[in-house]
């Protein structure tokens, strides 16, 4: 290093007025950065709200943290320089370490932690970070975990539980029904409609926010948010009823007898997805009223926290780029449809996760829902730009095609990867797809193949596909038109199989 570019501590060669000034102003500038990031975070203005006050506090706070230190001792001109580089995070960074006391740069290094951590805890939902940083310590079991991907798989499993009872009383309620009706069991069994069964469709990110923005962020506690979520598990899972009658013909014992004949009554009862409004009700939340201090809906608040959580556990906001299908929306495509019951199955199957599950590389599942969907783990399998990063739980292209076999109609498999799904399959044109039939992107096993399920034509006569797309961020219905190979499952017969 050359003489002139020597720093010494203490030499005193610096114009101690004008940096003071520049950095004390980079400083200030944090708050309304860190504010706008938050906003951007929540994908509107309602994060802006809840983080400015935290957010301005601590840049105040860093300000004067760098007035002080700068006039103490010395700080080098090139503040502009990362102002124009970084932003006011780069100019501060660069006024932090241009200083040449150490200590000037640990007291900055320790008013950016500060202001990070004010910014975490206005965003998050505190049933997570009190667990982190215990502003609450009161509220914290001595036994709790501090790392945020356990405590969120614990909370997970406290609503995951919650849930669970929830559909447990659906279907109590649906044998009330039959008994007190005094209905044919085995017919009104038979009949049920169960689609809580397939899609468990709630956010656990949406839930741990709307508890914690009920409690004004204070307070908040495992066992109160389940005690509350428990108390409206006969909301959850809607369940409604038709009464029906069919002739059923009985042989008697005696062979030479004629068969006798009555008419039997029985119940069609419809269990239906998941009413995501109960959670609202279960916290006493109303969405329309002013959340706190901050001049925002509570509604935009909770969605920002929730946001902010999914971004904190995946880097991403949502399991997909789509919005789900409706429980009405679902019912009118498959009235829509023109084909066998067991392909109407699959597509009912198949389309219940459209916009609800994500894409995960090399995810797979057995059938039904999995409360693991949606939660953050490793990605292990090779071969993707996701390999190694923790992403939302979910399913892959041929995961999706195979739960949904194994779903609807209870297919041990239709092949493992879009490889063996090839070879379980054949060849069939364009003009014989039905509902429940594959396309391919590629031939065989092409490293780049994707498998999509057929799921009948829009309005215009496009060929409509359900499939799970890293492109969508997860599960979609759209008309891509990259498909150029059409072939049917092998081994089934979809005409005329009964829907178990």
């Amino acid at each position: 290093m050359s003489e002139p570019d020597k720093q010494n501590i203490g030499d005193g060669g610096d114009n101690f007025s004008s940096a003071a000034q520049k950095t004390a102003e980079a400083a200030k500038k944090i708050g309304q950065a860190s504010a706008q990031k938050a906003a951007a975070v929540g994908g509107d203005a309602a994060a802006k709200g809840a983080a400015a006050a935290g957010a301005t506090a601590a840049a105040n706070a860093s300000a004067a943290v760098v007035q002080a230190s700068i006039e103490g001792g010395q700080a080098v001109a090139q503040v502009a320089a990362g102002t124009a580089s970084g932003g006011p995070w780069g100019a501060i960074l660069s006024a932090a370490w241009a200083m040449r006391h150490t200590l000037f740069k640990i007291l900055i290094a320790v008013c950016l932690c500060l202001l990070f951590l004010i910014v975490m805890v206005v965003s998050l939902p505190s049933i997570i970070f009190n667990y982190i940083f215990h502003t609450d310590p009161a509220t914290v079991p001595s036994s709790a975990p501090t790392n945020i991907t356990e405590i969120y798989d614990d909370m997970s499993e406290t609503v995951s539980g919650c849930v669970t009872g929830g559909y447990d009383y659906a279907r109590a309620e649906v044998e009330r029904i039959i008994a007190d009706g005094g209905y044919d069991y085995d017919l009104s069994t038979e009949a049920t409609i169960d689609y809580g069964h397939v899609s468990a469709d709630y956010d656990v990110c949406y839930i741990l926010a709307a508890y914690s923005a009920s409690m004004d962020q204070k307070g908040t506690t495992k066992e109160d948010m389940k005690a509350k979520l428990d108390a409206v598990a006969s909301l959850m899972f809607p369940v409604t009823y038709e009464v029906k009658e069919t002739t059923v013909t009985t042989q008697p014992e005696d062979e030479l007898a004629e068969p006798t004949t009555e008419t039997v009554q029985y119940v069609e009862c419809t269990i239906h997805p998941f009413d995501a409004s109960v959670i609202l009700s279960a916290f006493g939340v109303d969405p329309d009223s002013t959340y706190g201090e901050y001049n925002v809906r509570t509604g935009d608040a909770i969605e920002s926290m929730a946001t902010a959580l999914k971004r904190t556990l995946y880097g991403v906001t949502a399991s997909g780029q789509v919005p789900p299908i409706t429980d009405a929306e679902l019912t009118a495509f498959l009235d829509n449809l023109t084909c066998s019951p067991a392909r109407k199955e699959l597509m009912r199957t198949a389309l219940s996760l459209v916009g609800r599950v994500s894409y995960f590389w090399g995810g797979k599942s057995g059938p039904g829902w999995n409360d693991e969907w949606g939660t953050p783990k490793l990605v292990t399998a090779s071969g993707s730009s996701s390999t190694g990063t923790l992403r939302p739980y979910g399913l892959d292209c041929s995961g999706f095609t195979d739960w949904t076999y194994k779903t609807a109609l209870g297919v041990s498999s239709i092949g493992a990867g879009t490889s063996g799904q090839w070879a379980n399959s054949y060849a069939i044109t364009e003009a014989e797809l039905l509902p429940g039939d594959l396309g391919f992107e590629d031939v065989g096993a092409a490293i780049n193949n994707h498998v999509l399920l057929f799921a009948g034509h829009d309005e215009n006569g496009k060929n409509l596909w359900v499939h799970c797309s890293g492109g969508y961020g997860g599960v979609a219905l759209n008309s891509p038109t990259y498909v150029k190979y059409f072939r049917r499952v092998s081994g089934i017969d979809l005409e005329n199989m009964t829907v178990p």
